[in-house]
């Protein structure tokens, strides 16, 4: 049972907290931030998502186990780190450019940022699989 008042809110909120996420994933290797901040504001938007449309609902938007993000993540964090190392460089070398974009523009890019995704990915996973099994066993 859900309430029309969280049900009304999350969707203003769900959007812009998503993109909060995501900005505070995509400035962390520069700034405080990174993949675990920004897993934990996705974790807990999701979180909101499932109170506000119901278990079943949130099921189908989210159709992936929590097992499978961790281990996306696990994967994608290892690889960032491996590559480098197949490369001749140490362990997690992070490899940083600027990328320039149509009308002189141009953006810092760091290869950690994968890494961060990596993270965000298990952060998420592990967050709502918990949240998820002790819903179970409240609602149970």
């Amino acid at each position: 049972m859900t309430s029309l008042i969280l049900q009304t809110a999350s969707k203003l909120i769900v959007p812009l907290a998503l993109l909060f996420a995501a900005y505070m994933t995509l400035k962390g290797h520069n700034a405080p931030g990174g993949g675990f901040i920004g897993g934990l504001c996705f974790a807990v938007t999701l979180i909101l998502l499932r109170m506000g449309v119901g278990p079943e609902v949130f099921n189908r938007m989210v159709p992936l186990h929590p097992r499978v993000l961790v281990f996306v993540g696990l994967a994608v964090a290892f690889l960032t780190g491996l590559v480098p190392l197949l490369m001749g460089y140490p362990f997690l070398t992070s490899y940083v450019t600027d990328l320039q974009l149509p009308l002189g523009a141009s953006v810092h890019f760091a290869s950690a940022l994968f890494f961060d995704v990596g993270v965000l990915l298990v952060v998420v996973g592990t967050s709502v699989g918990m949240i998820l099994r002790l819903s179970q066993e409240v609602e149970a």
